[in-house]
């Protein structure tokens, strides 16, 4: 590999940057060196621009261009030690309500669901508003059913936290565990013990359930958003939510406040006692 992405890697690993952090980065340095055909350490500012202002480049999404502007600008502060001078104008941020699933919606998929092990991935990413990589990456030690917790090692950010698993949650893992007796990682893959399970294994099967239960529009975030906005609407503190979701910053958790106004305090109707019908 290039030697400047080799260093990249390495600094990445030392300011402890989470893994998929380091392979995109490693990635779109690659794809910029190639573009360019030379060395990264001797592209310019303008190359860059002009490079961002390729029709290629500029279709992509907003958040596919900010990690390309994240990794050069990684590059140029921690490896070459460079101003980082760029005129670019990103597309607007698009704001979209998250799939809303009722908890009705919720008992279909579960009441219904006949394989042990979608059930239970359904079970524990709803029950614990799990991301999926934090879901896929449990441990069979990481689960301590007496505290009724589980350990989220590197979950986003590379930061770790415990989460509450609840009485359905835990009885549900110990019916898998009888069932496929995991030792290492909770979720295997099915080729081998060793690996976690990949993504795709539970979104396909996943979406494909949903379907038979006539729901569309079902992924595992959407059942991480379930979690949330049922756990506000049982009165959880939002506060406790932050940690439960591992939010860094609780305006993330606020923005269910804003996607789901009856969350909050609607206000009084101010024309209840004055207007008449």
């Amino acid at each position: 590999m290039n030697p400047l992405i080799e260093q990249v890697k390495t600094e990445i690993a030392y300011l402890g940057y989470s893994q998929r952090t380091c392979k995109s980065y490693c990635e779109h340095l690659l794809k910029l060196s190639h573009y360019f055909n030379k060395p990264l350490d001797s592209i310019t500012d303008d190359e860059l621009n002009t490079f961002f202002n390729d029709p290629a480049i500029r279709k992509l999404s907003r958040a596919s261009q900010k990690v390309q502007i994240n990794s050069i600008w990684f590059l140029f502060k921690h490896i070459l030690h460079r101003p980082l001078n760029l005129d670019i104008a990103l597309p607007k941020a698009k704001t979209r309500a998250p799939t809303y699933l009722s908890r009705d919606d919720i008992r279909r998929l579960i009441e219904n669901c006949t394989d042990m092990r979608l059930k239970t991935l359904i079970v524990v990413c709803y029950g614990c508003g799990l991301r999926i990589g934090e879901l896929l990456h449990i441990k069979v030690q990481d689960i301590d059913g007496k505290r009724k917790t589980i350990l989220i090692e590197q979950g986003k950010g590379d930061k770790s936290r415990y989460v509450v698993a609840s009485d359905s949650v835990l009885n549900q893992l110990r019916s898998y565990w009888k069932m496929y007796h995991p030792t290492g990682w909770m979720f295997y893959s099915r080729w081998l013990m060793d690996k976690p399970m990949s993504a795709s294994s539970f979104r396909r099967p996943l979406r494909e359930h949903a379907r038979h239960c006539g729901l569309t529009h079902c992924n595992p975030h959407a059942l991480r958003h379930a979690y949330a906005t049922h756990q506000l609407e049982s009165g959880m503190p939002l506060h406790q939510l932050q940690h439960q979701l591992g939010h860094s910053d609780i305006k993330t958790t606020q923005s269910y406040l804003h996607w789901l106004p009856e969350l909050g305090h609607g206000g009084v109707d101010l024309l209840a006692s004055l207007v008449k019908p």
